[in-house]
């Protein structure tokens, strides 16, 4: 029996790596949902938690780097919490730090951009032919990447983006995405200061272009968002997040 099953709604595991200022929009919209949230942060020493207590996870974002995992073992303990949601097939969806740690556990090469680029700022994301039911036309959506990944064997290349070629793929039980859905503005309000040094350079906005943009370009990607998350963590027996699963048409249709 499920999580979900034995009381309330669905149990999901979410995987920090960072104080933020507030509860990021993906976990306020499941909370407020009725699911019950495990938040956990194995990067200050607590445990990686067992996937099969969880009905879904979220591995989220973080400043830290997977080319230091060696050197981190809750790293390779997050890696084997992800294979092991994959191996029961429980909807996991894997953002920046997450996508780019699934990545790796995966056996693809995860690393900063080759001619030395970051990313900050609202970039135009494309969808492949096969991720045309997941991402709408003229989809922006926010980065904030030192590093990205290359495509996983066995993946779906779901979507490309301008900085960083590989924006989103699918495997299994699995969607993973190298931009940030889930950014509200104090957390934005702290990423411009934590990262003041990415100021000024290729591929990143300044702080005034950063607020505009996230005032035109945010309640669209916090719709697109509400709408995944009820299709892959909240609707009963939501099959795996594949090229024809709710990863790619998040409205339902």
């Amino acid at each position: 029996m499920s999580a979900a099953a034995a009381s309330g709604g669905p149990r999901i595991c979410v995987i920090a790596h960072h104080d933020d200022p507030e509860e990021d929009a993906a976990r306020a919209h499941l909370r407020a949902r009725g699911a019950r949230l495990h938040v956990v942060s194995p990067w200050r020493g607590e445990p990686t938690p067992d996937p099969c207590d969880f009905d879904g996870a979220m591995i989220m974002g973080g400043p830290q780097m997977v080319t230091d995992a060696d050197s981190l073992p809750w790293m390779r303990d997050e890696q084997a919490f992800a294979r092991g949601m994959l191996a029961l097939g429980r909807p996991l969806l894997a953002i920046c730090l997450g996508a780019q740690l699934l990545a790796d556990a995966l056996g693809a090469r995860v690393g900063p951009h080759p001619e030395g680029r970051v990313a900050l700022g609202f970039h135009p994301v494309v969808p492949t032919a096969e991720g045309a039911g997941l991402f709408p036309p003229g989809f922006m959506a926010l980065s904030g990447n030192a590093q990205g990944f290359a495509l996983p064997p066995g993946a779906t290349l779901l979507a490309r983006g301008e900085v960083w070629p590989n924006q989103a793929y699918a495997i299994g039980s699995a969607l993973a995405l190298q931009f940030h859905p889930e950014v509200t503005p104090a957390i934005l309000e702290a990423w411009k200061r934590e990262l003041a040094d990415y100021f000024g350079r290729p591929g990143v906005s300044d702080p005034a272009r950063l607020d505009a943009d996230f005032a035109r370009h945010d309640p669209a990607l916090k719709a697109w968002l509400r709408a995944l998350l009820e299709r892959m963590f909240l609707r009963a027996h939501a099959p795996a997040p594949g090229p024809s699963g709710p990863a790619v048409s998040p409205s339902g249709t």
